[in-house]
């Protein structure tokens, strides 16, 4: 009998590495604004304006790119940037297993090249760096890189998603990665 596919909310947080990075935003867009006051000719209120503008708004999407909901259901899994802006769903139907996945604080750059929400290429998994979820068995591709998906925030245990067309795979760092991976495989289990 094949389980009713689940309904689960979780979130990614920022880690010290992304607090850093919304922090260097926010300070260097409050620095040049006050150099540019500060010049001789002086720059115009509105100019100073527009400025400190548009450096809240790349702490906001720095910080928007770390501070994610993300819901596992029948399609898949989406994730809402800053908890409110949905981006398009990770499709339920391109994944083949799922497994946790331990990525050490020396090895996130690295591995997954930064962090944040975005597509590119990952230096696959090992077997050594890899749990199973329930009674799946754990699955390596072979290769060196592989294109995924990420959404990482932080290192420590990841949820590493399969895909089944072999093309994509999916790693997210949620806050819990044990009940987000359990969710991930009821879901696919509810597909088959």
């Amino acid at each position: 009998m094949r389980p009713e596919p689940p309904y689960y909310v979780g979130a990614t947080r920022p880690g010290t590495v992304g607090w850093s990075r919304i922090g260097v935003t926010a300070v260097a867009g409050v620095l040049l604004t006050v150099l540019l006051a500060r010049r001789a000719e002086g720059a115009t209120p509105v100019v100073m304006l527009l400025f400190g503008v548009l450096f809240g708004l790349l702490a906001l999407w720095t910080w928007m790119g770390q501070w994610t909901r993300f819901v596992v259901d029948d399609r898949g899994l989406t994730v809402s940037l800053g908890g409110f802006l949905p981006r398009r769903s990770w499709p339920l139907e391109d994944f083949r297993t799922v497994q946790l996945r331990e990525i050490p604080t020396s090895g996130v750059g690295v591995t997954v090249g930064g962090y944040g929400y975005r597509r590119g290429r990952a230096i696959s998994s090992t077997p050594e760096q890899l749990r199973p979820v329930g009674d799946r068995k754990i699955y390596t591709t072979g290769r060196t890189q592989e294109r995924y998906r990420l959404m990482v925030t932080r290192p420590g245990t990841m949820v590493e998603i399969i895909g089944r067309s072999g093309e994509t795979h999916y790693l997210i760092s949620p806050v819990d990665p044990e009940t987000t991976a359990t969710a991930v495989d009821q879901a696919i289990r509810s597909r088959r």
